[in-house]
């Protein structure tokens, strides 16, 4: 599973531009006692597209705590996703390096 999630330099940086993205929203929510998504919101939902932006779109995030679950569900979905096109693509990559040589 780690060799999933951290298996390249892509994946990392990937990743970690999410995670930078979601503790700022995070902060944010904590700094301003609202728990509800904000602006903030909008990068981690970029980050994470398009999966995140078919089921989470900016327009539908309204007040409550479904909005809340939608959201991190949507956006754990599209870092999901896209975790596993840039490890292929990373992968298909490495393939036709190693076959040129």
């Amino acid at each position: 599973m780690t060799q999933f999630f951290f298996g390249n330099w892509a994946t990392r940086i990937y990743l970690f531009a999410v995670a930078v993205a979601a503790v700022i929203l995070i902060g944010g929510n904590l700094a301003t006692g609202n728990h509800e998504p904000s602006t903030a919101a909008a990068y981690l939902i970029g980050l994470t597209a398009p999966v995140s932006v078919i089921f989470a779109p900016v327009f539908l995030l309204g007040d409550g705590w479904l909005a809340v679950a939608m959201l991190w569900l949507s956006v754990a979905a599209g870092a999901l996703l896209n975790t596993l096109l840039i490890n292929t693509i990373a992968g298909q990559v490495g393939r036709l390096r190693s076959h040129g040589a």
